[in-house]
């Protein structure tokens, strides 16, 4: 079973392992350039954008990117959703997603910015981990609540509000400078991709 899902979903990890090289050579060779901006990106947060009332609303957040919210979602489906394989493929893209990350951190080993509003997290950097697991959990919901959803204005609406939520959580690592403006776009290009391959899974297994 396991070799047939290599085989059918060979493209997504070539994928994975193509953007892997890249951040590798983008951090040999041009980490500069990529400081550079997160840099500026992350001054204009700090200066302009931090006050109290924008750091309460972040907080809240940020909290449903962490794995904590994750793992209660999970939970919470397997008690309530009648359909057990959603719930199980949920846990599967989370575990997947969170592998996938660990490799990429490690790899690439980016220190975290100095000063941060929250509690810094121990582990590395690059991608950020909550925008990456968000676009990949979240988007594999949507996806679900749209095959079963006829309605056009609530597809849509189903999609506004978790593309939002996804974009919000992106915003809010870089707002609590716990993550570079960098981290956030490789995470939302990771998560997309570890969800394409979820998807194709759950399709390929559930026919």
């Amino acid at each position: 079973m396991l070799k047939r899902i290599l085989k059918e979903n060979i493209w997504y990890l070539i994928a994975i392992v193509f953007l892997l090289f890249v951040s590798v050579v983008v951090k040999l060779y041009f980490s500069e350039y990529v400081v550079s901006l997160d840099k500026s990106i992350s001054d204009f947060f700090q200066i302009k954008l931090v006050n109290k009332t924008n750091t309460n609303f972040m907080m809240i957040v940020t909290f449903f990117g962490s794995a904590f919210s994750f793992v209660i979602i999970v939970l919470l489906s397997f008690l309530f959703v009648k359909n057990k394989s959603y719930s199980f493929y949920m846990l599967v893209n989370l575990l997947w997603v969170y592998v996938v990350s660990v490799i990429f951190k490690n790899v690439i080993m980016r220190e975290r910015p100095m000063i941060s509003l929250i509690e810094k997290p121990s582990d590395f950097s690059f991608p950020s981990g909550h925008t990456m697991c968000s676009m990949s959990f979240y988007g594999f919901i949507v996806y679900l609540l749209l095959r079963n959803t006829k309605n056009y204005f609530l597809k849509w609406l189903i999609i506004f509000v978790f593309a939002l939520l996804v974009i919000f959580i992106g915003i809010s690592r870089i707002y609590l400078n716990v993550h570079y403006f960098s981290d956030v776009i490789a995470g939302l290009i990771l998560g997309t991709v570890c969800l394409l391959m979820i998807i194709n899974i759950y399709n390929k297994n559930e026919k």
